[in-house]
């Protein structure tokens, strides 16, 4: 009887993983970098339009978690976004290149978003990250992803 629940749990989890062809469409090559992979963490809606915002994890150290991001759809940006998984009080922290070069000191704009100006970020209105930069919901969606 054992034997018999097991296949049938394996079928149960089978039946909604995700396919292989999935997890293809939602990860790409990375329009600013080389060799790198990248995969959608985010689709923004812009009034008629959209943006998806594709990402990686760049590094994890203890709670802390680097992830590149990317879009070149409605907007055009990249950089890095760094947050805590476990202080949910802790700083967020953006690199931005916008339309520049990944990489390049000359075109990168660095914020920092502290707790107190979550509720402004949220809400589009804190002024660091007006315009094409990731939202709010994006942070929440690469928290998500990012923080097993």
């Amino acid at each position: 009887m054992s034997a018999r629940l097991s296949f049938l749990a394996l079928m149960a989890a089978a039946a909604v993983a995700p396919s292989a062809g999935a997890a293809e469409k939602n990860s790409r090559a990375s329009e600013y970098r080389s060799g790198v992979t990248v995969e959608r963490i985010y689709r923004q809606k812009i009034e008629y339009f959209f943006t998806d915002w594709f990402g990686r994890l760049e590094k994890s150290d203890g709670p802390w978690r680097d992830v590149y991001f990317e879009t070149s759809d409605k907007f055009v940006n990249k950089g890095l976004i760094s947050f805590n998984c476990s202080a949910a009080k802790a700083d967020v922290g953006l690199v931005l290149y916008s339309t520049g070069t990944y990489g390049s000191e000359a075109d990168r704009r660095i914020v920092r978003v502290r707790f107190a100006d979550r509720k402004t970020w949220a809400a589009g209105r804190f002024e660091p990250l007006y315009g094409e930069t990731p939202s709010y919901e994006f942070y929440l969606a690469a928290h998500k992803r990012f923080c097993r």
